[in-house]
């Protein structure tokens, strides 16, 4: 259904077959069942059905290395549910794949569909105060910091004026 693609990775929407893969990474660290697995899926795609040029319910994509494509290591995306009026993006790389600029590479590639398919005008962001990492992703993807949340936790913002392409 949808593919993006990265220097190093495979960004794309689940399928049927990827039952084991959605049990063992979609609430990660746990395991889920396959028929919660099989449930997941469907909502997700149920969820890319309703997504159109301008407007994002939620947008799930596995993150895969280009080696090994039918392996998920992680999540990215776009939840237009999550806040009123906003679409935040969203993140998660299996801890064993952290720390090779992979979350960043996800993020990119999301951002850089937001604005030049979904033709969204800005996506948020937010992480844990005590998740530098995460922050730290934020800032190389482009997004400016914003001010925080009433837990202290850090918000971030990146508009379509100030987007750069590369």
């Amino acid at each position: 259904m949808m593919e993006l693609k990265t220097k190093d990775l495979i960004l794309r929407t689940v399928s049927e077959n990827d039952i084991a893969e959605v049990a063992r990474m979609y609430e990660y660290p746990n395991i889920i069942s396959s028929a919660q697995a099989e449930n997941a899926i469907n909502t997700m795609i149920s969820n890319y059905k309703q997504n159109k040029v301008g407007y994002i319910k939620h947008l799930c994509l596995a993150v895969c290395l280009k080696e090994k494509p039918t392996v998920i290591i992680g999540w990215c995306g776009l939840d237009g549910e999550a806040e009123k009026d906003k679409v935040v993006i969203f993140y998660s790389i299996d801890e064993k794949y952290r720390n090779k600029r992979y979350a960043a590479q996800a993020a990119e590639s999301v951002i850089k569909y937001a604005f030049e398919q979904a033709c969204l005008d800005c996506v948020y962001g937010g992480c844990d105060k005590n998740n530098l990492p995460s922050y730290k992703v934020m800032r190389k993807i482009g997004m400016c910091y914003c001010g925080c949340n009433e837990n202290g936790d850090p918000l971030f913002r990146i508009e379509r004026a100030n987007y750069k392409n590369g």
